[in-house]
């Protein structure tokens, strides 16, 4: 394989990754399900979950050390902090509404079928780093906005892929959120 075969193939990954990211994101049902039996996007579903928590970090560093504290360090720990915690709650917040789904309400789906397009629903968070712009009402906007967004976006993938109605795709998400808070509250 040529380093030209190797652009092209890379270049194809990435717009291929792209198209699923904005599939995703419009509430594609289709795209979806094909995600949650594609193994082969596990690690552009991954990439897309660490960047987005790396949006995240490097958006809240910019934005609570503007502009007396930003600094080379405290952009690269902002960011690996943003990387490590992000895909930590993410992975949980999955487990969670895995062992929720499956054993609670009887979704049918194993754990990375789920995991893919979750991670895919995280999307909107790259814009996460727009709320660096320290205007409080620009940013404060944006985080809302790109949450509900998120879960909307994570609701849907529930939905869908565990084949749940609505009501029980609302209890797994409502009894997840308990457990975690729960877990959260005990440990705090």
């Amino acid at each position: 394989m040529s380093v030209q075969d190797t652009r092209a193939s890379s270049r194809f990954q990435f717009g291929l990754m792209w198209s699923r990211m904005k599939k995703v994101s419009r509430l594609d049902r289709a795209e979806v399900l094909e995600l949650k039996d594609n193994k082969a996007a596990t690690g552009q579903a991954v990439a897309i979950l660490i960047f987005s928590a790396l949006s995240v970090g490097l958006g809240q560093t910019l934005l609570y050390g503007y502009p007396s504290n930003v600094s080379a360090y405290a952009i690269i720990v902002g960011g690996l902090g943003g990387i490590i915690i992000g895909s930590f709650a993410a992975f949980v917040w999955s487990g969670t509404l895995f062992l929720v789904g499956t054993k609670l309400f009887q979704g049918k789906t194993g754990f990375w079928e789920l995991a893919r397009p979750m991670f895919f629903a995280l999307s909107p968070g790259l814009l996460f780093i727009l709320i660096s712009i320290p205007v409080p009402i620009l940013y404060k906007s944006v985080a809302i906005v790109i949450s509900a967004w998120v879960v909307l976006l994570q609701g849907f993938v529930l939905k869908q892929v565990m084949e749940l109605d609505l009501r029980r795709t609302v209890l797994t998400f409502a009894v997840a959120f308990l457990i975690l808070l729960f877990v959260y509250l005990q440990f705090a």
